[in-house]
């Protein structure tokens, strides 16, 4: 790391309130400026790594600041690797004379399965298991060699933005291919609408659909799942058909 890092859990106030110090203050925002100056944002966006997002949503500048004073900084992240900084490790002599340093750990994460399954060393691994890890390491791969967003990245914000806007799938698809027709090539942006979904189910990321106000005063979930109109503005949760002809 370029500096001690402790200032980022020393200098903030865990009491719950938001005194901390003159130093903290200074030194996080020096931390969203060098966050938003790199190039690791993307569409004006960089991952949190405050201690309610760890690193797993994209937010806007005004967001991470937000944040940051709110929660404080991810555990164990004095090494900025998702904003813009390379991990570092020193090497044991094993690894310095270990031929298959820097190789793929694949098999290690197999191996460590196999009570799972009820294998032995000499046993093949499961398909499905292989298959997934080949899945995940796909995923994570670079959209195109000019970024850093991953596929499963890009896939994922994707949807959450036809899921936000309600456009249909068709606007989604033809959304998708404008994309990529512009993506330097090569690149592994899927087609459409349905390679998108496939890959986040494969990845166990499924989604479930809840209705919303008209006005996004409120969610038709949880407590609010049998409501039929919104507790705050009184506009219907349904479209209403008063007739045979839709009207």
């Amino acid at each position: 790391m370029a500096d001690d890092r402790r200032w980022m859990y020393d200098g903030f106030d865990k009491t719950g309130g938001k005194a901390h110090l003159v130093g903290w203050r200074k030194k996080t925002q020096a931390f969203i400026d060098h966050a938003f100056a790199g190039n690791t944002h993307y569409l004006d966006q960089v991952r949190c790594p405050c201690n309610e997002h760890n690193n797993g949503k994209f937010v806007t500048k005004e967001e991470l600041t937000k944040d940051l004073v709110n929660y404080g900084f991810m555990p164990c992240y004095e090494t900025w690797s998702f904003h813009g900084e390379k991990e570092t490790r020193v090497e044991t002599e094993v690894e310095a004379n270990d031929d298959s340093a820097g190789v793929d750990r694949m098999d290690e994460i197999l191996e460590a399965l196999q009570p799972e399954f009820g294998l032995n060393s000499e046993d093949p691994p499961p398909k499905e298991v292989e298959e997934f890890f080949k899945l995940l390491q796909a995923s994570e791969e670079p959209l195109h060699e000019h970024t850093k967003v991953s596929l499963l990245a890009f896939v994922t914000r994707l949807l959450a933005i036809k899921s936000k806007y309600f456009f249909s799938n068709k606007c989604f698809d033809d959304l998708v291919q404008l994309i990529g027709d512009v993506l330097p090539q090569p690149h592994k942006l899927p087609n459409d609408m349905y390679q998108c979904k496939r890959l986040t189910k494969a990845l166990g990321m499924g989604y479930k659909k809840i209705d919303m106000c008209p006005d996004g005063y409120m969610l038709f979930c949880d407590d609010h799942m049998d409501e039929k109109k919104c507790l705050h503005c009184g506009k219907g949760r349904y479209v209403e058909v008063i007739n045979e002809d839709g009207d």
